[in-house]
């Protein structure tokens, strides 16, 4: 399977090149890395050694409108495919984001969260002072809704618990959203998660 070949090329040439804080935070005066910038570093390599990425069509999106009205909020979960052109073979890994937005760029900003993520898990490249597609430009500073979106989250997860048919679907089902949490760094929501998936398992 050439696929792993081409993966460690990729891993290879991303640790001679490393992505570097290129972009300055003209709010708060620090540098970080763009998503653009992020997704344009990987696309060299991954067109020298002939890898494709493609999203699933497992993928599942889920938008609400927040509580003033003019806020929207999506959250996107599914697989990104590494395939290699070469033979055909292939890798895939988990495809995971959200993103709320006034102007309805919240879909847009979730797939590139998410795209970015994939990429930067995939090759073990540090996430440290990397913003975020719906923070660009944003004052960190602003109140969070972090507890509004953590009740839809396992909302959108129980939801999910109910349909499936045995506990291998279950099991799937938490490896998904346990991940997302994971990406979000909020370990509440795992140890939630994991009440849940019990609670609905017995």
């Amino acid at each position: 399977m050439q696929v792993y070949k081409a993966l460690q090329n990729i891993q290879e040439y991303l640790f001679k090149n490393p992505i570097g804080k290129d972009m300055v935070n003209s709010f708060q005066k620090y540098k970080y890395r763009g998503i653009d910038q992020v997704i344009q570093t990987f696309s060299k390599p991954l067109y020298e050694n002939k890898i494709l990425t493609v999203v699933q069509p497992d993928l599942r999106v889920s938008t609400k409108i927040m509580e003033d009205g003019r806020t929207t909020l999506t959250r996107v979960v599914g697989t990104l495919r590494f395939i290699c052109t070469e033979d055909g073979s292939h890798v895939d890994r988990s495809y995971v984001g959200h993103s709320k937005s006034q102007q309805g760029k919240d879909l847009e900003s979730a797939r590139s969260f998410a795209y970015r993520n994939a990429l930067l898990e995939t090759f073990c490249v540090p996430f440290e002072e990397i913003v975020e597609p719906e923070l660009e430009g944003v004052d960190k500073e602003a109140p969070s809704e972090d507890g509004d979106t953590s009740e839809s989250f396992l909302a959108d997860f129980e939801s999910e618990l109910k349909k499936a048919k045995n506990i291998e679907e279950k099991t799937a089902i938490l490896k998904r959203f346990d991940k997302a949490a994971e990406l979000e760094g909020n370990k509440e929501l795992r140890v939630q998660l994991n009440l849940r998936f019990q609670k609905a398992s017995k």
